[in-house]
């Protein structure tokens, strides 16, 4: 337990701030799911509407620094060229 008011106000902060990232990190996650699932059973039209709001999605994670930058825009890619293949 925290013994000044400082360290007491810091560990809420911290666990409201965990909840929040994990919560985020999640949606993200699951959305690159869906996308991919999509991209897996060749379905243009349902891959085509979740490409933007995924990359959105991922946008605003990566923009709170819960991923890194590099890896986002890798995965951003991955999915583009994943999906410009199964439009073909």
């Amino acid at each position: 337990m925290a013994n000044h008011k400082q360290t007491a106000k810091r560990a809420r902060q911290a666990i409201k701030r965990n909840e929040r990232n994990r919560a985020l990190t999640s949606k993200t996650k699951t959305a690159i799911k869906k996308f991919m699932a999509a991209v897996d059973a060749k379905d243009v039209e349902l891959a085509g509407k979740l490409l933007p709001l995924t990359i959105k999605q991922i946008m605003q994670a990566q923009a709170k620094g819960l991923f890194h930058k590099k890896n986002m825009s890798h995965k951003v890619s991955q999915m583009q060229k994943a999906f410009n293949s199964i439009k073909k």
